[in-house]
């Protein structure tokens, strides 16, 4: 990283961008299976083709819909927005047409890039037949040759665009930057409303982190560097202050595909893109580009592991597994550091605080490494509460609450959700149950709403999934409280078997006993091919619960009926 890189909160992001550009002209910026583009080319493709949405009326303020699987053309166009001063609204090609409409119209999109077709499915023809209720969308710009006929294609749209002369810099840190659709796992995502300022917050934060690789002279940091080739060897000492090569394994619809790129892109590193998540493809990329971080959800990793012919694969390159999304079980992240050899830093943060507020560093504990998220960025704040937001002492469970200067303006045209979760203080109420310990480390122990109360104790759910998948025929698991008779809850886990392993409900009940408190013990089991998802990687445990409530309901009836 060059050292007249500078980036503060007071900075657009275009301004950002162009800094990175000045700096690396001739550097490699993305590598896919299209192409290899400089920062140079990339900044004149952001120019282009921000001149070209000014050219079709796109101004300050306007919604710009980009649905683009992880490929260049979503770089060019994310930077394009904000240089201009619109509003990006990534969209997660996979939504059918109902979920479709609903993210189109409550965001009011003025313009659609997309591409033709992906994840199954005709996108464009699918957008085309819902502009009759899509009465702000005024422009449908294709990706691909199969294209509606009141569509524009991308390409003739740039061709037909006079190089820009200058840069168009009409943004200023606190315009509103990005709409940002929530996975809905209870239901109709909402769009969470963050400014430019929101979205370089996490950037500035993580080059605080990155400085601190680079050794110093004095005591603490050569302590901290002796403790971090002691563990990782020599991978970090050849990677500092060089180019990282990052591969994420996340889409670029949520808020973690604007996070990760911003990283990327403003520091001046590279990023390897594919369009297919193939476990094989992803360790193949990473031996052959030299890629040295590697971001995914703890699912995604898990199945990495268990490729076969794993250890065939050179990751020496390898220097960082980011895991976050969901939870990350302890043994997955020390499986990762034995095998690999790498440092796993697991993050926390969620789409209304604008990604990752804290994280696991290189020279955390173990323990603190592989049990928890880390202690929070610089220049955020949490707290614990209880029911009435009344602060807990330190290492209580209750409801954890971040005030930082990322987080969401509120959701769009939803005020009282927002009031729900926002308070006038700046507070936002995760949701989430954990722990703070004397020292800042924080411990996600579940979700407020995934809390089950049986006979008048407190079940966390994550506590039996972690242990459930320490066994070595469970893949994934889902546990789950579900309203039983007289208004009790009842304890119920979905288990999917690992790939070739024989499971039955009696055996994971089994597995429990004498290890797990017995009221902690699930009392209805099934065993499930996979877990129903929202568009990402969350588990929908409505969904589950939906299925569970159902057969309860069955059950009941037939019970009634021997009765009658």
């Amino acid at each position: 990283m060059a050292a007249d890189i500078r980036l503060n909160t007071d900075m657009s992001l275009n301004e950002a961008l162009e800094q990175a550009i000045r700096a690396y002209p001739d550097r490699e910026a993305i590598t896919s299976h299209e192409a290899r583009i400089t920062y140079g080319q990339l900044g004149e493709k952001v120019a282009l083709l921000a001149s070209a949405l000014q050219r079709l009326g796109i101004r300050k303020g306007d919604k710009v819909a980009l649905i683009v699987p992880n490929r260049p053309e979503f770089v060019s166009g994310l930077f394009a927005v904000f240089r201009i001063g619109a509003v990006v609204v990534p969209v997660n090609p996979q939504l059918q047409r109902r979920e479709m409409q609903h993210v189109l119209s409550d965001s009011e999109a003025a313009v659609v890039i997309t591409l033709d077709k992906a994840a199954g499915h005709n996108l464009a023809h699918m957008i085309a037949e819902l502009r009759p209720e899509l009465p702000d969308l005024r422009h449908l710009i294709v990706i691909g040759e199969e294209r509606p006929s009141d569509s524009l294609v991308l390409e003739e749209v740039l061709s037909a665009t006079p190089p820009p002369d200058s840069v168009s810099e009409t943004a200023t840190p606190d315009d509103l930057a990005g709409l940002i659709y929530t996975s809905g796992t209870t239901g109709l995502p909402k769009g969470s409303m963050h400014t430019q300022r929101n979205f370089i917050t996490p950037v500035v934060a993580a080059l605080k982190l990155r400085e601190a690789w680079m050794p110093k002279l004095n005591v603490e940091s050569m302590l901290r560097m002796a403790k971090a080739v002691s563990r990782y060897k020599s991978r970090l000492l050849r990677q500092a202050g060089k180019q990282q090569v990052f591969i994420s394994v996340s889409g670029f619809h949520g808020i973690t595909g604007i996070e990760v790129p911003l990283q990327i892109f403003l520091f001046g590193d590279k990023l390897v893109m594919t369009e297919t998540f193939n476990p094989v493809e992803i360790l193949r990329l990473i031996e052959t580009e030299r890629v040295t971080v590697l971001t995914a959800p703890p699912t995604f990793l898990s199945v990495l592991l268990r490729v076969q012919d794993f250890d065939k694969y050179d990751l020496s390159s390898l220097m960082v597994c980011g895991a976050g999304q969901s939870p990350v079980p302890p043994d997955l992240a020390y499986e990762l550091r034995e095998r690999i050899g790498c440092a796993v830093a697991i993050g926390f943060g969620t789409t209304e605080l604008g990604g990752s507020v804290s994280a696991t560093s290189l020279w955390d504990p173990d323990e603190k490494q592989a049990e928890t998220v880390g202690q929070l960025r610089k220049g955020a704040e949490a707290k614990v509460v209880d029911e009435q937001r009344n602060e807990l002492a330190v290492g209580e469970v209750g409801e954890l609450a971040i005030r930082t200067e990322s987080v969401m303006k509120g959701y769009y045209k939803a005020p009282e959700a927002t009031a729900a979760v926002l308070d006038e203080e700046g507070w936002y109420y995760t949701g989430d149950l954990a722990t703070i310990d004397e020292r800042g480390y924080v411990r996600i122990v579940g979700r407020k709403k995934d809390m089950i109360i049986r006979g008048g104790q407190n079940i966390y759910p994550p506590e039996v999934e972690e242990y459930l998948l320490s066994n070595p025929k469970i893949f994934e698991v889902a546990v789950l409280g579900v309203p039983g008779p007289l208004g009790a809850e009842r304890v119920w886990a979905y288990v999917v078997p690992a790939a070739g392993a024989e499971l039955t409900a009696a055996e994971v009940v089994e597995y429990c006993r004498g290890q797990l408190a017995p009221y902690k013990i699930p009392e209805e089991v099934r065993i499930v091919s996979e877990l129903p998802r929202a568009h990402g990687s969350k588990v929908q445990k409505f969904k589950l619960r939906e299925m569970a409530m159902e057969e309860e309901q069955q059950r009941r009836k037939k019970l009634d009926t021997k009765g009658a």
